[in-house]
């Protein structure tokens, strides 16, 4: 049975079991074999119509906004936003286990999109067609990284950090918007097709789905028997 700090930092009980990880592999896969599906089209793919549409007339808060984010949550600022979270649980919350698992959760959605990336390897939109307001090259527009980032922090927030069923659905519907406007941003600026996003949101949750099984059976309690963990987490909140 676990104890009350080992059960305040599982990660979402529910999902413990074992069968989750066929589930999110499941998902995984038919989400990988779509982009490489959505690859097969050459960059002239019918979805490349709604870049089109999204280059005409574009608003200049719109543009900020999305540059905004682009370079917000580049892979730099990701990282800084992710240390300063983690930061502020370790030494203001004083809640080691927790800054843990919300940087592995995040860690694992963000870095699933960038296995992803390398094994498809789609071309960007052609940006002379998109009109696109910022440089990417390269085959790596499968699935979108910023987006996946996007998806890993919101669950992050839900799963880790909010408590009860009214706050989860909270932040989980802020969340979603937070994920909706990032995704919405990068087709904007004409940088990714839409399936892109699509599947930024799929190859994120199926691999935090695979880890929270992996998170609450084979870590959690080890990290309890940490001595040090053990009596941290054993004193009284007002000590903290």
């Amino acid at each position: 049975m676990d104890s009350p700090a080992e059960h305040r930092n599982t990660i979402f009980p529910g999902l413990r079991s074992w069968w989750w990880l066929t589930v999110a592999l499941s998902i995984f896969v038919a989400t990988a074999a779509a982009g490489m599906t959505a690859k097969s089209l050459g960059p002239l793919a019918p979805e490349l119509a709604l870049d089109i549409f999204l280059s005409h007339g574009r608003n200049k808060v719109l543009i900020a906004v999305s540059e905004a984010i682009h370079y917000g949550l580049g892979p730099a600022g990701a990282l800084v936003l992710v240390l300063m979270i983690c930061g502020y649980l370790l030494w203001f919350r004083r809640r080691p286990v927790q800054a843990l698992a919300f940087g592995s959760v995040v860690a694992v959605g963000w870095l699933a999109s960038t296995a992803v990336k390398i094994l498809v390897s789609r071309s960007r939109p052609p940006a002379d067609v998109t009109g696109a307001l910022i440089a990417e090259t390269g085959n790596n527009s499968f699935p979108s990284g910023h987006t996946a980032f996007a998806v890993a922090l919101a669950l992050a927030a839900t799963l880790v950090l909010a408590h009860g069923t009214g706050q989860r659905l909270a932040v989980l519907a802020a969340g979603s918007l937070f994920v909706a406007v990032v995704a919405f941003s990068r087709m904007y600026l004409g940088v990714h097709y839409l399936s892109d996003v699509i599947g930024s949101v799929l190859i994120s949750s199926a691999a935090i789905l695979a880890w929270l099984p992996v998170w609450n059976n084979l870590i959690t309690p080890r990290i309890f028997t940490l001595p040090l963990i053990r009596r941290f987490e054993a004193r009284p909140l007002h000590q903290r």
